[in-house]
Formats: structure tokens, sequence, C-alpha cells
């Protein structure tokens, strides 16, 4: 039976047993696959299966076009600065995968008629995407959690994902890039041939960047892989080692 990496702070703190090893975040690839695009019976792009993603992981900036930086507000950047490896989200067994933030590991691409779902096996998340034609509630009526409350629909070959209501709990990255409860995301997911998937993400929070900004990254079909478990909330016993600032320069 194989054994899963357990405890989120070891992608944070460079901290793992040597069982852990096989599992480490870092050593998960996703091969080159080739070939057409899967299409589903009514002729959209068939996304279902495992992905690997990575980029931005350390700090979402990378993603950025060439040439941008992350307009952070003041209020923000004040935020961000205190901000300790100790106090991310990730590392205290909290939920993690809220866009744009990704984690080195799998996730899965579960789609229905009605549904689009993605089950992440980090944290054993998931988050799941209304495409039954559904608006968001009322802004008075939304509910402010961990991932929002999404909406998707395709526009040709790409799958449109609108999801507002988050808390401001989570971080961007690694860095502990914040943002606000008014956080806006439209995810742009495209399969662009059978391995890979491009991953567009939109992001409007005036609460905590001056302006708008778009992230692109890509993910990459893992043919064989599946999801493992994932324990962080039990026996998390490195969080007592972890000091400093959150991670700068990655």
């Amino acid at each position: 039976m194989r054994t899963a990496l357990i405890v989120a702070v070891a992608v944070l703190a460079g901290i793992v047993s040597a069982a852990a090893q096989a599992r480490l975040g870092g050593s998960i690839t996703a091969p080159k696959v080739d070939g057409p695009v899967p299409r589903q019976s009514d002729g959209t792009p068939d996304l279902a299966g495992v992905w690997l993603r990575r980029g931005g992981t350390g700090n979402v900036a990378t993603l950025l076009p060439k040439g941008e930086t992350m307009p952070l507000l003041p209020e923000a950047k004040t935020i961000m600065e205190a901000h300790r490896s100790v106090d991310d989200p990730q590392a205290n067994c909290l939920p993690a995968n809220a866009p744009p933030r990704s984690t080195p590991y799998p996730f899965r691409i579960v789609t229905t008629p009605t549904h689009v779902f993605m089950l992440y096996e980090a944290m054993h998340e998931f988050r799941q995407v209304f495409i039954d034609g559904r608006k968001h509630p009322p802004a008075d009526e939304i509910v402010h959690d961990w991932h929002g409350h999404s909406i998707g629909w395709w526009e040709k070959d790409t799958l449109v994902v609108d999801t507002v209501g988050f808390n401001d709990k989570t971080w961007f990255d690694n860095q502990g890039h914040p943002h606000s409860e008014q956080l806006h995301t439209i995810e742009r997911y495209t399969r662009t041939n059978r391995g890979t998937l491009a991953i567009e993400i939109a992001i409007d929070d005036p609460g905590a960047y001056s302006r708008p900004f778009t992230l692109r990254t890509e993910a990459n079909l893992m043919p064989e892989g599946e999801l493992m478990e994932y324990i962080c909330s039990e026996n998390n016993q490195d969080l007592p080692y972890i000091s400093g600032p959150a991670l700068r320069g990655q």
C-alpha cells in the first residue's frame, strides 16, 4: 500500500521523512502526452482526468505577463509583509486551493451535465462549479467561505468559471499575497491538446489590489494518475519548527 505525503508544511519548510519522499509534491511528475482533445457527447472538450499544476506555488507574480508586478494596495502590502510562514493557512491544515493558489499535488476534474467538480489531493478539498445556468446569489445572501460560489459556462472550447463569495483567510501563494472578501475571479480552462490544460485566472479585488490583473499557467495530464490520501489535520509535527517570514523570492 502506497503512502502519500502527509503534511502540507513539508512543502513550506522542506522537512520530510524518508518515507514521504516518494510522494513529496516536488517529486511528482506528469509525462508528455500528445493527441487530439477528447470531447463529450455534446461536442464540448472533455476536461475529465487527473491533472498536475505547479505554476505559481511559490509566487503567483511569476504568472503575470512579462514586465508586470502585483498591484498591491499599501494596506495589503503591509498585511503581506507581516505574514509569517507559521501563519500560512496551508501550514495549519486549512483549505489552500482557492484560485489562484496551487499546490504541487494532483487534482481531478469530474464533469456532469450540471456540475464540474475539482477534487484536490492536498487537504482532501473539493470545489463545485454549477453549470446548470444558475446565477450567483444576491450580494446580501452570499456566504463568504473558503472556495466561494462558482458558476460556469462554455465559450466555444473554453470552460469559464466565475467565482465570488470568498472569505479573506487564504493566501494566493507561499509568499503570502493576501486578498479581501471582495475577491472576484474568472478562470478560463482550455484543453489545447490531450495532455495540456491552459489556465487563465483574471483577478479583481479592489480591497487588496489597485487594478484587476490576469495570471496564466497550465496543468498537465497524468494519464495513469490517481489521487492519494493526504492527511494534515492529525499529527502535524512540523508546525512548531517553522519560523521566519513567509517565503520570499520564490
